[in-house]
């Protein structure tokens, strides 16, 4: 991938640039954000991660920059300081797709630009053929019958109601994304007009507690409050 970082800090600077790159990816480094957006308007990057505070304008500056100038494609993770949640979630609905608190932490930087390099892999590519169908899912211990509308977790079968595997699925197709509650009521429940915000909460503690989605399976399902859901698998 070709990934475009934005840190006006020189350690952490060459700090995010030696994780990228250790990572195998193209790495290009800014320090500030209008040098970035110059770059924007002459090359095409896969992903950016942007840091909030810089000496010229804030990381949520450049996300709505982008969205209005770039587009939606190009993912954005942005790093920050800031731990309160009605910071994050500026950010996320900016238009990030993800955000690492700092400090950073190499292993979970790479792991983190991994799961979003597998969304960038799922964009629709201009001219591509269509993709052959799938009929299984399998992340770890974990798998999905499409088909059959099963899943297993080591194998044994998970006794899952349609919507809490519709739901499962949805989640281990875009593993490390951020998931919004309005795509996954959408999604799972369409127009179906007694679709409640509780609703989907009960159906998400439910695919929690029956996939264990633990970290002891190597998984982790954050919730972002008011925003939506993420899964990671480490």
């Amino acid at each position: 991938m070709k990934i475009a970082t934005l840190e006006d800090d020189p350690i952490e600077s060459k700090l995010i640039h030696q994780i990228v790159t250790a990572a195998g990816h193209e790495c290009a480094t800014f320090h500030e954000g209008k040098t970035l957006i110059a770059a924007l308007r002459q090359q095409v990057f896969d992903l950016l991660i942007l840091d909030w505070h810089l000496p010229d304008m804030t990381g949520k500056d450049v996300i709505e920059w982008v969205r209005a100038n770039v587009g939606e494609d190009i993912v954005v993770m942005f790093l920050t300081n800031r731990v309160l949640e009605e910071n994050i979630v500026t950010g996320l609905m900016a238009g990030a797709d993800d955000y690492m608190t700092k400090p950073i932490r190499e292993a979970e930087l790479s792991a983190r630009i991994h799961a979003l390099s597998k969304r960038i892999r799922q964009l629709p590519q201009t001219g591509a053929m269509a993709a052959p169908a799938i009929n299984t899912i399998e992340v770890g211990i974990f798998s999905f019958d499409l088909f059959r509308k099963a899943a297993t977790v080591r194998g044994e079968p998970v006794d899952l109601k349609p919507k809490e595997f519709d739901i499962a699925v949805l989640f281990f197709q875009n593993v490390g994304q951020l998931i919004s509650r309005e795509r996954i009521m959408e999604e799972v429940w369409g127009r179906e007009l007694m679709m409640t915000s509780r609703t989907l909460d009960t159906h998400m503690s439910q695919v929690r507690t029956k996939l264990q989605l633990k970290l002891d399976n190597n998984v982790r399902l954050t919730t972002v409050y008011t925003i939506g859901y993420r899964l990671d698998v480490f």
